[in-house]
């Protein structure tokens, strides 16, 4: 692997890039945590690098947001990330610095001739690299995961998808014909932004044509210009069909072997109506789902191409792994985990799940709480509908019981530069809209007692000491639920 002063020359030497112009937005994308790529390859019967000690490597990593909270959580892995925006990089250097972090490496790299070193990865990320570059990097790209990743290794493979995405390539259409004649791309940015607001407000409602557009185009209003400038604006747009996927990691020797989703990872098993079929072709099942589901994108896990799969799912290897859930009892007796109210009608899955409540962000054992494989197939199911997380290895975080308390130095970060979405322990993003709760938050280092930092801000909370240490310990238990304190 090459130097750290070596790659420190590349900083200064690489090409501004669009990314420099109009930053991309990062933040922690959980689907591309390894503890996810381990659980996914261990339902399916796979060896895999335990988390706590694995190698990972993001390909495009912009500033690091992705990789750094990782390497927080996990200090003895090691984390490596390059892009080729020289202010991405920059940024999240700064970030690896400013947090003392020694496991993690952002650089500034070409897909084309990046040297890694030797040392095998055992996960690698592409989030938003796949479908918006050239054909000859798309290639490049699959064949550095091929050539960097352990043998039994998972890669992460974002990319958009057909058929869904063939209204998203008309509203593309428009905005490059909008954006024609303006130069730059930030006012190129603004002008898109504009004809989207031109297009929900003259587009016929009543036509189903125009209906398609005015949903699509409030979508993207919703999401910041930023992305829309590097997205709908991007100079490359390749959208595939997943039958187009797998085959083109084939011609790298690889292979699909699920979504990274834990809501579809179910796509990768054979259905249950044909566990004894055995010329059932799982992959060709999955591409028709896509049809009827006019799917958009997708985030495709692929292993080498020449280790076995077994696609039949088997509740039994839910047993030696470990489990948590963010539901919770509602009015009635039902549970509501998210947006999903579901009741229970098996004793002892109530009790699961009023157990995963109470324990909620730490996971327990599987079997701790079942011990027979029917009652693990309905918490399989239960798993791919987001009822529940399963991962690979034990999951604990400290309570809300410090005397000093401490938030994640991450979030604090986040939190000190105005950023209203922050990254949680568990690799997640949590909003937090309200600037005296993120100032708060900035301010949670572990310095101060709790009766100290209510003499703090007890003025701005227009009470007394008393008053104020009593919302603070409400706060701080939030704090400990979503996670984001470290003790």
């Amino acid at each position: 692997m090459a130097s750290r002063s070596q790659r420190s020359t590349g900083v200064e030497a690489a090409m501004l890039t669009s990314y420099d112009e109009v930053a991309y937005p990062s933040n922690a994308f959980r689907q591309t945590h390894p503890g996810r790529l381990a659980a996914h390859a261990h339902l399916f019967g796979l060896p895999y690098a335990p988390v706590e000690t694995c190698r990972v490597l993001d390909i495009g990593a912009g500033d690091g947001a992705n990789i750094i909270p990782m390497a927080l959580a996990h200090p003895d892995a090691r984390f490596v990330g390059f892009d080729l925006s020289t202010s991405a990089v920059a940024r999240g250097r700064a970030d690896i610095e400013t947090l003392g972090l020694k496991n993690v490496e952002l650089f500034v790299g070409d897909i084309l001739d990046v040297d890694l070193g030797s040392e095998p990865f055992d996960y690698t990320i592409a989030h938003g690299v796949y479908s918006w570059v050239p054909d000859h990097v798309r290639d490049a790209t699959l064949a550095l995961n091929r050539r960097c990743l352990a043998p039994h290794g998972v890669a992460f493979v974002s990319y958009n998808a057909f058929p869904g995405c063939r209204i998203r390539q008309v509203m593309r259409d428009m905005l490059l014909f909008a954006v024609r004649d303006v130069q730059g791309a930030e006012a190129r940015m603004n002008a898109a932004v504009e004809r989207l607001r031109e297009i929900v407000d003259t587009f016929p409602k009543d036509q189903m044509y125009g209906a398609l557009i005015i949903d699509h185009a409030e979508h993207l209003l919703r999401r910041r210009a930023s992305v829309l400038s590097h997205d709908e604006l991007g100079e490359e747009y390749f959208p595939v069909h997943l039958h187009e996927f797998v085959a083109h990691i084939a011609r790298h020797d690889l292979q699909f072997l699920t979504e990274a989703d834990a809501g579809r990872c179910g796509e990768g098993f054979l259905p249950p109506y044909a566990l004894d079929d055995l010329q059932f072709d799982v992959l060709a099942h999955a591409q028709n789902m896509d049809f009827k589901a006019g799917r958009p994108f997708r985030q495709s896990l692929v292993i080498h191409g020449g280790v076995p799969i077994d696609r039949v799912p088997r509740p039994e290897r839910l047993l030696d792994m470990h489990v948590a859930s963010t539901a919770r009892r509602v009015d009635g007796g039902a549970f509501l985990a998210g947006a999903t109210q579901f009741e229970m009608k098996d004793e002892i899955l109530e009790r699961t799940v009023d157990a995963l409540a109470q324990a909620w962000p730490a996971t327990i054992p599987v079997s701790s709480v079942i011990d027979d494989p029917e009652r693990a197939g309905a918490l399989l199911r239960m798993y791919w509908t987001e009822v529940v997380e399963l991962h690979t290895a034990p999951l604990s975080f400290p309570g809300a019981g410090s005397p000093r308390p401490c938030a994640s130095p991450v979030a604090r970060l986040q939190a000190e530069r105005g950023q209203s979405l922050l990254t949680t322990l568990n690799h997640g993003m949590v909003e937090v809209e309200d600037p005296f709760s993120r100032q708060f938050i900035a301010r949670l280092d572990g310095s101060r007692s709790r009766e100290q930092i209510a003499r703090d801000v007890a003025p701005a909370l227009g009470g007394s000491v008393a008053d104020a240490q009593a919302q603070i310990d409400a706060q701080i238990e939030v704090l400990a639920k979503m996670p984001l304190l470290m003790s």
